[in-house]
């Protein structure tokens, strides 16, 4: 600073020239006390981020000299010796954003006074999410029950997975994916945001007792990743099916004199659900002479199990009821007929216990005196009569009628006199 003196007596002029020397009574500042940096995860090591420079309202060895970063595993300050003073930050190690997303950094301005005065800026560092993260499931294999015909839309399980990344990068889609040739994934259904696996269509025990259906997960990203688990989904049986009953005849017929334990036919019985649903028990369900003999589990012989006759009754329709075990139970009935043969065990008789014939004296030769009749209860050949004539003591009966053997019908042989058989 220059300053003029006058003095008068004697008039002289002076000049001052005041030099203000000055002394650290400023700390550095920094414009903000944030800087925010956004930084890919992506950023390979060695790329350099400028800093907002600090300033000082002191001058030459009073102002900002130098900077200190506190310290961090990721970034160091730029070594700039006889350049420029403007601080600068350098990646000397790959980020993670999934690790580390924001990392907090203090810089500190320090003066060159005596002694030093000293001011601090914080920088955030954004770490920027990339899609490097595939979507990871809670578990890798999920396991589920569902009860056979449940309605569809019933919800069986909720999967879940996560993505580490941010944004896009890590939303999660789900989708199913069937294995092998199979058809299962025609009968389950997963929304895609959710996770939430349902039933899309009836599902039938006896056709799919187990399945395995694998889970896609991919990621919101333009290039998605993906992941894959397994869900094993077993089903629970309910009774639906009714048990069936099977025949396979050995005898066509039975003869009326079939002893007792002859077995007619034999019957299987089965059902196609599983545990007591798919327990059988088999009876008849009418009276017959026949019962069932436990063979093996569940297969059964028809057998006689008292006397036929089959004049009395020539055929049985026999009921069997086969009733599983479930609850409520189903049951099933078949019928059986069964046909009784013949056998001759009946003699023939007349229809009259006593027969009387009248015969006119002098009746032409060859007529017909008496027709006897005489049935059997036997049918076909064993209820076929055949008539003939026993001979009297005197053997002289053929001589004088005879019968024919088939209609029964008595013909005399000859003209009969009153007078001669009276006695």
């Amino acid at each position: 600073m220059n300053v003029e003196a006058v003095i008068n007596n004697p008039l002289k002029l002076y000049r001052f020239e005041i030099i203000i020397l000055d002394v650290n009574d400023n700390a550095p500042s920094f414009l903000s006390t944030i800087q925010l940096l956004n930084i890919t995860e992506s950023t390979t090591a060695g790329t350099k981020f400028l800093l907002n420079p600090a300033e000082d309202a002191d001058v030459g060895k009073n102002t900002v000299s130098s900077y200190k970063l506190s310290q961090n595993d990721f970034f160091v300050l730029a070594n700039n010796r006889g350049e420029s003073v403007t601080p600068e930050l350098v990646l000397q190690k790959a980020l993670d954003r999934e690790k580390q997303s924001v990392i907090p950094l203090t810089l500190t301005a320090i003066d060159g006074g005596t002694p030093a005065k000293s001011g601090s800026m914080t920088i955030l560092i954004n770490v920027l999410d990339i899609n490097d993260n595939a979507p990871l499931f809670s578990q890798s294999l999920y396991k589920a029950r569902v009860f056979e015909n449940a309605k569809i839309g019933t919800v069986i399980i909720k999967i879940n997975a996560t993505d580490l990344d941010a944004g896009q990068n890590g939303e999660v889609f789900y989708s199913l994916n069937k294995i092998g040739r199979g058809k299962q994934t025609d009968l389950l259904v997963i929304d895609e945001k959710s996770g939430t696996v349902t039933t899309k269509q009836i599902i039938d025990f006896e056709e799919n007792a187990v399945f395995e259906i694998r889970v896609q997960a991919r990621d919101g990203a333009s290039s998605p990743m993906t992941s894959h688990a397994k869900l094993l989904i077993e089903v629970l049986d309910v009774n639906d099916n009714a048990p069936e009953i099977t025949v396979t005849s050995l005898l066509n017929t039975v003869k009326e004199d079939a002893s007792t334990g002859t077995a007619v036919a034999l019957v299987s019985v089965s059902d196609k659900d599983s545990g007591k649903n798919g327990l059988v028990n088999c009876k008849i369900s009418n009276i017959v002479p026949f019962k069932l003999e436990l063979n093996y589990k569940n297969y059964y012989s028809l057998v006689v199990d008292g006397p036929l006759d089959r004049e009395k009754e020539a055929q049985y329709n026999i009921s069997i009821t086969a009733t599983d075990e479930g609850s409520p139970p189903l049951s099933s009935t078949r019928i059986i007929q069964v046909h009784v043969s013949d056998v001759n065990d009946n003699k023939p008789h007349f229809t009259e216990n006593i027969i009387n014939v009248f015969i006119k004296e002098n009746g032409p030769i060859g007529a017909v005196i008496k027709t006897v009749t005489a049935v059997d209860a036997d049918v076909d050949q064993n209820g076929q009569v055949s008539y003939s004539l026993l001979h009297d003591n005197s053997n002289s009966l053929p001589t004088k009628i005879n019968i024919n053997s088939e209609t029964g019908d008595i013909i005399s042989l000859q003209s009969f006199n009153y007078e001669e058989l009276k006695s």
